[in-house]
């Protein structure tokens, strides 16, 4: 459950419990000058993606709008505070994409769980180095898209997540991701990161649908 709470400034917090296997932590997430109205539940396990690239953020959509018929919102990079914008965002958006570098996409991932959302990196299988540095500040557990592809790019992918251990500390989930990468006839064939983006997104759709069936509505965007 969010709550909400003033610092000695007055400014105001969402306050979330984050369990990950017997560590609880409280995680306090400002709301900046423009606080909405806090829903007690939160995100109400939104999806919410995180990715390091915005030239990757028409993959992702494309996935959740064909996968889910997800109604899609973006929220580009910026100094303002996270939690009011993520929370506004999704009271009308069924999946949220977060733009953020890799110094703050790790703590990013944190606030959206801390805010009651499915956070859902972009992993960019083909840069280890870039992979460390998104998760680097993230110490919650999350759910890892992987493409789903054949041969020897499979075992490619697959030996880069499990050297960086996303096996061990996360949900890894193998999607398929050409519902996102329909209509690229002529391009070239797409890079692992590409790929990442489009399972992802595909994912965030699914999980938007489940939702949807959960909530008892038709969303936005059924007919």
């Amino acid at each position: 459950m969010i709550t909400v709470e003033h610092d000695a400034a007055g400014v105001p917090h969402a306050v979330g419990r984050v369990t990950v296997g017997v560590r609880t932590e409280i995680v306090r997430v400002p709301l900046g000058k423009a606080q909405p109205d806090v829903d007690p539940g939160g995100l109400r396990g939104t999806p919410v993606v995180v990715l390091t690239r915005a030239d990757l953020e028409p993959l992702v959509r494309t996935g959740a709008e064909r996968a889910g018929r997800a109604v899609v919102t973006t929220i580009g990079a910026s100094d303002e505070s996270l939690g009011g914008p993520l929370l506004h965002a999704a009271a009308a958006a069924e999946v949220v994409v977060l733009v953020r570098d890799l110094e703050s996409s790790g703590e990013a991932l944190v606030v959206a769980r801390a805010l009651e959302g499915r956070p859902l990196p972009v992993v960019p299988l083909d840069d280890v180095e870039a992979c460390r540095a998104m998760l680097r500040d993230c110490w919650v557990d999350l759910d890892v898209a992987i493409p789903s592809v054949d041969g020897a790019l499979r075992d490619r992918l697959r030996e880069a997540a499990e050297g960086l251990g996303l096996f061990v500390g996360h949900h890894v989930v193998e999607v398929d991701p050409r519902p996102a990468l329909a209509g690229r006839r002529g391009a070239a064939d797409p890079t692992p990161s590409e790929l990442s983006a489009a399972a992802t997104g595909v994912l965030a759709g699914r999980l938007a649908a489940r939702n949807r069936t959960w909530r008892g509505d038709t969303g936005p965007s059924a007919p």
